[in-house]
C-alpha cells in the first residue's frame, strides 16, 4: 500500500489535514488521552505533535501526513515480517 493511500483515507475520515491527538491516540497508539499528552510533552510519541498557540489549554494536534507515514512504516515492517515467515 502506498503512503498516498493512507493520506487519502485519513483525510477522508477526519475531513482535515490536522487532527487532535485525543481523537486518535487510543486507536492508533493504544494510549489513553492523558498518557498520550504526557508522551507528546516528552517528545516520545512515534510522530511529531504541535499546538497552534502557546497555552496548556490549546489542543495537541497531529498532521495526518505524519500519521500516514507512521502507519505506512508500521505496515511495511509487518509485511516484511509476514513475508519472512510465510515466504
Amino acid at each position: 500500500m502506498k503512503s498516498g493511500n493512507f493520506d487519502f483515507m485519513l483525510l477522508a475520515r477526519f475531513g482535515s489535514p490536522v487532527v487532535q491527538l485525543k481523537d486518535i491516540c487510543v486507536e492508533f497508539f493504544g494510549y489513553q488521552p492523558k498518557t498520550a499528552e504526557q508522551k507528546a510533552k516528552a517528545g516520545t510519541l512515534p510522530i511529531p505533535t504541535f499546538k497552534t498557540r502557546d497555552s496548556e489549554r490549546a489542543p495537541t494536534l497531529v498532521n495526518v501526513t505524519d500519521l500516514s507515514n507512521y502507519l505506512q512504516s508500521q505496515y511495511e515492517q509487518g509485511r516484511e515480517l509476514w513475508q519472512s515467515v510465510n515466504g
